[in-house]
């Protein structure tokens, strides 16, 4: 029999329906809390009743949470105190370090119950919301993260913030808090509150003048070039995060004739990546970042948009630079194996912390090795060579052991490098792994990660000719919209069986991109209309009549939130913009080329003023003035699609050109067309097919249906000049530039 959390307010109807809330989850439900009563926790919260799995993590400490909402905020009103909101997600180590210390602490949860309404939000579900307190923990501290605390007055308007707390200083602040609020520190908390959400609101929505963006691509390169660490990789001398936005503009720079460096740099990163620990080398996937400048030593969890943004650097890098397939495999076949729903949907993470033998909980307790467990595993001879290769002797930086990472050939014993035995030996610590307790999976489904995740997929199948990878990113995509898309509109969660949260700008921005590369991938023109309709819905909810849009909707003075750059993942604007900037190039939609010409313009001078943290809206801000860059372009209201194809074996290129039924592409002779003509290398066109041109009395010769163009002794630079045409018009000639590694 579990009992109401000390300090709580909670009414007999409360009371029970929590306890019929927990009593359906029947008993396969796993309490977190070390208080338990037995084989019975001793609380039981208003968590219980929520489907995010963050949520649940929490739903028996003796604090009285309440989930995110208006109801929250209203109670906060009713008892005139002060709101704590803790925001966190489930796979976040320092979140469960606090619960440990604070959340699940009796003494604790007495103050924040009697002084506060406490309130949990997992960011996963509404990163809009999170967004506001992070800017303000930001604004007053220098510096923000998770789990992010802030304490707020009941209308949602945050006066003092900060992020992990020890549970002495925890106390102590909620000590000062409560004090204040019942005395003349609340006309302070009440003015910090103003000022900083008027900070917050000028931040995110203030509006200048548009302004020309022609440079900007150069100087976030040179910026970028600035911090790049050319020893170790990456744009940090400390703690390494992938930045795959970083080098996702830079692949897509260089292809648009941006100097060498650009190459270079992201080709380097991703190299001291794939050989580091960041790269699990046993088990495949990546981890979200590393603690140390040498990728050595992850910190463990396992983010699905990780894996989808690393998914398209390696297949971008492969189409430029023949190098990052085993890497993309590698990714794929992890999520395959452990991040795919049985419908095919993809799951959110994997936590960082694991079960030791002893049953203690430890950050990468999964992933660390010993010799002696190396030796005590594999044969001799494979063991000695896997503890060399592998650095399973370096000194450990955890408790459990070494992360295995690729030593490089000049450091390894002589004698003991064989690359030949690699696969084996990560093949057979894969299988005795398997043995070991995994991480906590959260299994919820996210419209956008998904998102992201389909159009890597469908990006890498065309590029590894994969039609498995192809069906993974189809399968996935039907999943997703038969869980979260009902009559109500999209939705951004599923998570217990039910669809939760309205989508957010990012989702629709994300899927609709996600649909675009699924039209690439499979030829079925429905995803391309999905993705026209997704953009429609996008447009009609969020845009805030000025050119922005909103990434959501908040509390009191955050009616509209804002989003004030790229960060670990591509913006919603900036998504949305190449959105977008693409469907204007691939369907007759002057509509949506002109709302992004006003969504460019109203991000322009942010963009100027900041280039380098706006990279996924400068490249979309190319495509919109130039076209696309990459191996695969549709172009002329989608009447023509060209893929640039490398032969990496020989080193060979030809360019696919498929013209849509009822157009064709004229050749020279035409009175007025331009003809078709290439530039950069020598080819042998297909051989012309009459037309009747309705224009011109004689035959006119054109070209029509797919043609394949060898590129003979190409130079850097390959230019394609294509007019197409259909029975009634001629469109305006198209040039494409591919360069050619």
């Amino acid at each position: 029999m579990t009992q109401a959390p000390p300090q709580a307010e909670r009414s007999p109807e409360t009371e029970a329906e929590l306890a019929a809330a927990f009593a359906a989850l029947g008993p396969d439900h796993r309490p977190r809390t070390h208080l338990m009563d037995g084989d019975a926790p001793r609380y039981v919260n208003r968590l219980i009743r929520e489907a995010s799995p963050y949520l649940l993590q929490h739903a028996h400490n003796p604090v009285d949470w309440w989930p995110w909402g208006e109801a929250a905020l209203a109670e906060a009103a009713r008892r005139d105190v002060p709101v704590f909101l803790s925001a966190g997600y489930a796979t976040c180590h320092w979140c469960h370090v606090m619960e440990e210390e604070s959340f699940d602490n009796e003494e604790i949860a007495a103050l924040l119950n009697a002084h506060f309404v406490p309130v949990k939000l997992d960011r996963e579900s509404r990163p809009d919301i999170d967004q506001i307190y992070i800017a303000a923990t930001s604004l007053q501290n220098g510096h923000a993260g998770w789990p992010n605390s802030a304490w707020l007055l009941p209308d949602g308007r945050p006066f003092h913030t900060g992020t992990y707390f020890p549970k002495p200083q925890f106390a102590q602040v909620l000590g000062a808090i409560a004090n204040g609020w019942k005395s003349s520190g609340r006309a302070e908390f009440t003015s910090l509150a103003g000022r900083l959400s008027d900070a917050i609101a000028a931040i995110t929505s203030e509006r200048k003048e548009a302004v020309p963006l022609v440079t900007a691509p150069d100087a976030a390169f040179e910026r970028m070039a600035r911090m790049f660490n050319p020893e170790d990789g990456g744009f940090s001398k400390g703690t390494q995060f992938p930045q795959e936005g970083f080098l996702l503009f830079l692949l897509d720079h260089w292809r648009r004739g941006g100097p060498d460096k650009a190459l270079d740099i992201a080709r380097r990163t991703l190299s001291a990546m794939a050989e580091g620990g960041i790269h699990d080398q046993v088990g495949g996937g990546f981890h979200r970042y590393t603690v140390d400048v040498n990728w050595r030593t992850p910190h463990f969890e396992k983010m699905l948009y990780n894996q989808a943004l690393l998914l398209r650097c390696y297949t971008e890098l492969h189409q430029v630079a023949h190098w990052g397939g085993h890497e993309a495999g590698c990714c794929v076949r992890y999520l395959e194996a452990e991040m795919t729903a049985p419908d095919g949907a993809f799951y959110a993470a994997e936590d960082a912390d694991s079960l030791t033998p002893d049953g203690r909980l430890e950050e990468g307790a999964f992933y660390a090795w010993t010799p002696e467990q190396v030796r005590a595993l594999l044969h001799p001879d494979l063991a000695e060579k896997a503890i060399a290769m592998l650095g399973i002797d370096r000194a450990p930086t955890l408790e459990a052991g070494a992360v295995a990472h690729l030593v490089p050939e000049e450091e390894v014993p002589p004698g003991l490098w064989d690359p030949d035995a690699l696969p084996v030996i990560l093949r057979q610590l894969h299988e005795y792994r398997a043995a070991r307790a995994r991480p906590l999976r959260d299994e919820k489904v996210i419209a956008g990660w998904n998102g992201l995740m389909i159009r890597a997929l469908a990006e890498a199948a065309l590029e590894f000719h994969n039609p498995h990878w192809a069906a993974l990113a189809v399968r996935a995509a039907e999943a997703v919209f038969a869980r979260l898309d009902g009559p109500d509109g999209l939705c951004r969660i599923h998570a217990r069986g039910r669809a939760q949260e309205p989508a957010l700008l990012s989702d629709y921005a994300w899927l609709g991109l996600a649909c675009l590369a699924l039209h690439d991938a499979t030829g079925t023109q429905a995803w391309a209309e999905r993705a026209e309709a997704l953009a429609s819905t996008m447009l009609a909810r969020f845009d805030d009549g000025r050119g922005r849009l909103a990434s959501g909707f908040g509390p009191g003075p955050f009616a509209r939130i804002y989003e004030t750059e790229d960060g670990a993942v591509p913006s919603g604007e900036s998504s949305a913009l190449e959105l977008l900037a693409r469907l204007a190039l691939r369907r007759p939609l002057p509509l949506m080329r002109a709302r992004a010409e006003a969504l460019r313009d109203a991000l322009s001078a942010r963009i100027s003023d900041y280039p380098a943290v706006w990279p996924t809206a400068l490249s979309a801000v190319r495509i919109l003035a130039d076209g696309e860059a990459g191996a695969t372009r549709v172009c002329a209201d989608g009447a023509l699609r060209v893929r640039l194809e490398t032969f990496h074996a020989t080193g060979a290129h030809k360019l696919i050109v498929t013209i849509a039924p009822g157009w064709h592409v004229a050749a020279a002779g035409a009175e007025g067309l331009a003809g078709a003509a290439l530039e950069g290398a020598a080819t042998v066109w297909p051989a012309p097919e009459p037309w009747e041109n309705p224009h011109t009395p004689a035959p006119v010769p054109v070209h029509t249906g797919t043609l394949s163009l060898p590129l003979n002794h190409p130079e850097e630079m390959v230019t394609l000049s294509l007019q197409p045409c259909n029975a009634a018009v001629c469109l305006l000639p198209v040039t494409l530039r591919f360069r050619i590694r």
